[in-house]
């Protein structure tokens, strides 16, 4: 190929491509244009500013919840490659870039210099995000409003450093963690040096896997305290956390992890007056502990507790003691009670409602409950039937609605003590992986008056998850007009995801319960196309593999001796 036809085809592509960038430039014109004239850049300034920083806050809020979006650019900057306009907006208002939401180093001097003055919330979750960056971050300390780190081991001691180099006037919430076990070397403590012990308007304080000095003041007048997971070496005296709480008047919620024991170096004179509390919740705590500090508080009647403690022993009535110090005096009624049982754990929370608003979890947001205890499950503490001895305890108890969750196999005595403890009750909710087979027995029993029926005051059942075994629905029908005979009859049936149903069984029982709420769900059926074929309920399983029903009972994970009551503590 000659050099004039090459020059030629070089000449032609750079025409080509200065026309290829003419366009593009003239269509980026025409974008820019045409956003321009969409609705929404009509919008006034301050309500255009006022949508941005919804969506910066709702980024940020979801950080404290503990759900953040996935890691990349801050909300901030990705508003300002939308369009010139939005970029204008966004740079002119400094609250969008005062949210350091685990902002990498690159980010932080644009971060900090477009937030101009502004306070700052400052959120580091993981540690990684925080190592390279803490130092340049503590530097503004005195204008950080919101403050939560999570820290490696090794780099506590510095970090404190940071912490103590400068006062924190602004700092209204301080969190800190550090990951994995805090026995790295010897870490240092948080104490009176941290912000040079000035932080007046410091409320808010959660500590994880720190060492932390109780003779500080520097944590005086706090509304939240949750300090957990502590660490051997700054393990306090019951003297050293009563005198802790005592400087802080207007705490509102308290939680604490108590695992080892309290040196109870103390005598119990009065109680530490915490008017204001509105929850306390104790976690990985051993029942003495909580017996213990429950003994030298004084809180109003209606505080949410929460308590997440070790295998509970005989002074399981000393424990609703210390809680309710004056059981006969005025306070909300219990209405509802919820059991979530399993092979390692039971659950049980007591509500003021007559029903639950959220799914069980041992520390709930939902106000209508008041009481919320776990506990781990000891070779004596394996027998369901101790969930009714706690009714007995809880002050003003008049339980109407039962939500049982169970992957154990219930037997009838669990029923039976249920019945006889709860006279009042009216609804029963029954889901998870067990069977309905001993209530079922425990409804079928009763003499010739209702007064002599199990749960002479049911008149709402409802199943989650269940298998129905064979027959069990035509026993619930006859269990129905059995009842009705008596003026006891069974309402309300709702049934949901149950297995082992199918329409002709649900429509025998429409026939004799007025409100009945099917969602229709079909499956093991009968002469289903399962892998093996036939009904795929317990009993028939139970059966088909040869193993006795007893045999079951007897491998559960709880002691099947129906005649042994004592509880003992691990």
């Amino acid at each position: 190929m000659g050099s004039g036809v090459i020059e030629h085809c070089d000449t032609t592509r750079a025409h080509v491509d200065k026309d290829i960038a003419a366009l593009a430039e003239s269509l980026r014109g025409y974008r820019s244009r045409r956003i321009s004239l969409s609705y929404i850049s009509w919008l006034p300034l301050e309500i255009l500013t006022t949508i941005f920083t919804y969506i910066v806050e709702e980024d940020t809020f979801k950080s404290h919840t503990g759900t953040p979006r996935p890691n990349g650019a801050p909300i901030s900057m990705i508003i300002t490659h939308v369009c010139r306009h939005w970029r204008q907006v966004a740079l002119e208002c400094p609250t969008l870039w005062a949210s350091l939401n685990c902002v990498s180093a690159d980010c932080l001097d644009m971060m900090l210099e477009r937030s101009k003055k502004i306070a700052l919330v400052v959120i580091y979750r993981s540690p990684g995000s925080l190592r390279k960056c803490f130092q340049q971050i503590l530097s503004q300390l005195p204008r950080i409003k919101f403050l939560q780190l999570c820290s490696y081991p090794w780099d506590v001691n510095r970090i404190l450093d940071c912490l103590s180099s400068q006062p924190a006037p602004l700092l209204q919430s301080f969190k800190f963690s550090v990951a994995g076990k805090s026995n790295y070397r010897v870490m240092g403590s948080i104490s009176d040096a941290v912000f040079q012990g000035r932080a007046p308007l410091l409320r808010s304080v959660e500590l994880m896997e720190c060492t932390f000095s109780w003779t500080s003041c520097i944590f005086s007048g706090l509304r939240t305290l949750d300090v957990r997971r502590i660490g051997s070496a700054s393990y306090p005296t019951l003297s050293q956390l009563l005198s802790t709480l005592r400087r802080m008047p207007e705490l509102e919620q308290l939680t604490l992890g108590l695992s080892s024991r309290i040196s109870e170096d103390t005598e119990l004179s009065d109680r530490v007056p915490l008017t204001q509390l509105k929850s306390i919740a104790l976690d990985a705590c051993t029942l003495r502990n909580a017996v213990s500090l429950f003994s030298c508080l004084a809180f109003p009647v209606d505080v949410k507790i929460a308590l997440n403690l070790a295998p509970i022993g005989s002074c399981l009535s000393d424990l609703f003691s210390a809680m309710h110090k004056d059981p006969d005096g005025s306070g909300p009624i219990i209405r509802s009670m919820r059991a979530s049982l399993s092979y390692h754990t039971f659950g049980v929370q007591f509500g003021t409602s007559t029903a639950f608003k959220s799914k069980y979890s041992w520390d709930p947001h939902n106000d209508d409950i008041l009481l919320s205890i776990q506990f781990k499950c000891s070779s004596s503490t394996r027998k369901p039937p101790i969930i009714f001895d706690m009714c007995q305890m809880v002050p003003h108890c008049q339980i109407q609605s039962l939500f049982v969750t169970s992957s154990l196999v219930l037997r009838e005595n669990f029923w039976r003590v249920g019945s006889t403890d709860l006279p009042e009750l009216e609804n029963i909710q029954l889901s998870g992986t067990c069977n309905m087979r001993s209530l079922i027995a425990v409804l079928q029993s009763g003499g010739t008056q209702s007064s002599d029926m199990a749960y002479p005051s049911l008149h709402a059942l409802e199943f989650e998850n269940i298998d129905f075994g064979c027959g069990e629905a035509e026993e619930l029908q006859d269990i129905a007009i059995m009842r009705a005979g008596h003026g006891v009859g069974i309402h309300e049936l709702r049934l949901v995801k149950c297995r082992n149903l199918v329409d002709d069984r649900v429509q025998f029982l429409k026939e004799v319960v007025t409100d009945v709420d099917w969602d229709g769900h079909e499956e093991g059926l009968v002469g289903g196309s399962g892998s093996g074929g036939g009904c795929l309920c317990h009993i028939c399983r139970d059966e088909s593999s040869g193993e006795d029903y007893m045999q079951a009972l007897l491998h559960s994970d709880y002691d099947y001796d129906p005649d042994s009551d004592a509880y003992s503590e691990d």
